[in-house]
């Protein structure tokens, strides 16, 4: 009782003065805008702000300016990810026998779907917003940010709904199936599921207001230089992922919405009418989109990388674009070949098996210029983000190639529920998603750490073991999804272990990785500045220019 005492009483304590700080900086900044003629303080703190550097700091959380809104998206994204991959790394060490010990069915179960909800929804999603209002303002030359406010309000619904998700214990896979998601088990998992679908619906509300400001920052904030025709492609591929998000999310925000009521009145999934094939069609109008929300940004983010590297602008401006607009307009109309072996019929099934291999032409067209853009340059500076480009790059084609085998028929039947769908999610995710973040991180780390650098040495560690890492992990799974091995189970076969051994040992490699990475951000920021605040991101868009330089 007494440790608890303490434990409280600092806590009331840093409540306080976090309090008595923001009450003190709110009444300097409402002196401040009215000397300055401001009625709104907030307004007066975002004009004051501009487009200028913004530092990975506390102050982030006080101001609601553009780039400050992806600060907070960037070290909260971050947080998730290590959260998220610590549930990952035990569930692989679990497997290390057939019949597990470390944690039991039901924890299994949790941290399986926690891992993937958080990873999902937080990580990705989180990180391409974050990339999104930190690199907007200066891509568009946005003279003036007046909605600080609603995106405010969009991070911390998203991040509370992320919070409860965690402390919901879900149990629910990052689908919410019925009948799985309305199953109480022992060890209380999926005793708080009706939370995680709170949560969740939170999550929802924050990221479609978020998509919305995006889409109006876009459309009517752009300075009058900034034209449609050299917007860039960047810009062009966070439209995209804002529009598919506004179209494709609200279904399942109804089917959890049903889902929910059917926790405290059954007729929905679990009553007489038993409509479990409704909600699996429901979430996966919403679910196959935000596999390509975890893509679409992340491409162009590439797109803007490769120009500074190779002091070229990208092979085809024209194409990039519209590559990135066919993949917002089949993502839409794809998404039942996630349903192939649930009885829709055959004609719907040759439906989706035909919209899903033409889904290749846009990825082909991408992967083309991305090919193409290397291949004609002079020269390529080998850094550590163009280290993470190429291997995202090689690591998608992997990904998109098993990827289309399943939306034939029978080599769905074959592979559907087993490592091979785990394996081809992941080359994408750990390539593309992942691998792109942490580029776009270490170019724009000089600016959002007052002019610092990071040690190169061990940014390249970190890349190689979370590449190496990835291929070993994922590849893994993907061979031993051919011979069979099921997915999301907490035990395993004998004749499976070499598979899973392999995945374990690749798992942990990237785990090293990563905590290669904290200690490199760590150790850099107690560094004297030596660089100016400039970024290699933000300095011109690379539709505009041939391109620039970047550490």
């Amino acid at each position: 009782m007494v440790d608890l005492s303490v434990a409280l009483s600092v806590i009331l304590l840093i409540i306080f003065l976090t309090f008595y700080y923001i009450l003190n900086r709110k009444s300097e900044i409402g002196g401040a805008a009215e000397t300055a003629g401001y009625e709104n303080p907030k307004q007066f703190m975002r004009d004051t702000l501009g487009s200028r550097p913004r530092l990975l700091s506390v102050s982030a959380f006080l101001n609601d300016d553009a780039k400050s809104i992806g600060i907070r998206y960037l070290i909260a994204s971050i947080f998730f990810f290590f959260i998220a991959g610590t549930f990952g790394l035990t569930m692989r060490l679990n497997l290390t026998v057939p019949n597990p010990y470390l944690l039991s069915p039901d924890e299994y179960n949790v941290l399986l779907s926690e891992h993937a909800t958080l990873m999902i929804y937080m990580w990705a999603v989180g990180s391409a917003f974050a990339f999104a209002y930190y690199l907007l303002p200066s891509h568009l030359k946005v003279a003036r940010d007046t909605r600080g406010t609603y995106s405010s309000a969009g991070f911390w619904l998203w991040f509370l709904g992320g919070v409860l998700i965690i402390y919901s214990r879900t149990a629910g896979r990052w689908y919410f199936y019925p009948p799985l998601s309305l199953q109480l088990g022992p060890n209380q998992a999926g005793l708080l599921e009706w939370l995680a679908v709170i949560g969740l619906e939170m999550v929802f509300l924050g990221v479609m207001i978020t998509s919305i400001v995006v889409i109006l920052m876009i459309w009517k904030d752009r300075g009058p230089e900034v034209k449609w025709t050299n917007m860039s492609i960047f810009s062009w591929s966070v439209l995209f992922t804002a529009l598919m998000i506004v179209f494709s999310a609200p279904p399942l925000m109804v089917g959890l919405g049903m889902l929910f009521y059917d926790y405290f009145n059954p007729i929905f999934f679990t009553g007489p009418t038993h409509q479990v094939l409704l909600f699996t069609i429901l979430f996966w109008f919403w679910g196959h989109p935000i596999v390509y929300v975890a893509v679409l940004p992340y491409f162009g983010l590439i797109y803007e990388i490769i120009p500074r590297f190779t002091g070229k602008p990208i092979y085809s401006y024209g194409s990039a674009v519209i590559g990135l607009g066919l993949l917002l307009l089949l993502s839409e109309v794809v998404w039942g070949h996630h349903l192939l072996n649930s009885g829709l019929g055959i004609y719907w099934d040759l439906f989706f098996s035909i919209t899903s291999f033409a889904v290749v032409v846009p990825s082909a067209i991408t992967v083309f210029n991305f090919v193409a853009s290397l291949w004609s340059a002079d020269k390529i500076r080998i850094t550590t983000p163009m280290l993470f480009v190429i291997n995202g790059i090689v690591d998608f084609i992997i990904g998109g190639v098993t990827g289309v085998m399943q939306v034939n028929q029978g080599v769905n039947q074959l592979v559907h529920g087993t490592y091979f769908v785990t394996g081809h999610f992941h080359f994408i995710f750990m390539g593309i998603t992942t691998g792109i973040s942490f580029a776009a991180f270490y170019m724009i780390f000089p600016t959002i750490s007052n002019g610092r650098t990071y040690n190169v040495f061990l940014a390249r560690l970190h890349f190689y073991f979370t590449a190496i890492g990835s291929l070993i992990m994922a590849g893994a799974w993907t061979l031993g999804g051919l011979v069979g091995m099921p997915r999301a189970v907490a035990g395993y076969l004998p004749i499976f272990q070499t598979y899973q051994d392999v995945s374990i040992f690749g798992g942990i490699i990237i785990g090293i990785g990563q905590l290669i990475f904290l200690y490199n951000i760590a150790t850099s920021w107690l560094k004297h500045p030596t660089l100016g605040l400039e970024n290699a991101l933000e300095m011109v868009p690379a539709a505009e220019v041939a391109g620039s330089g970047g550490r």
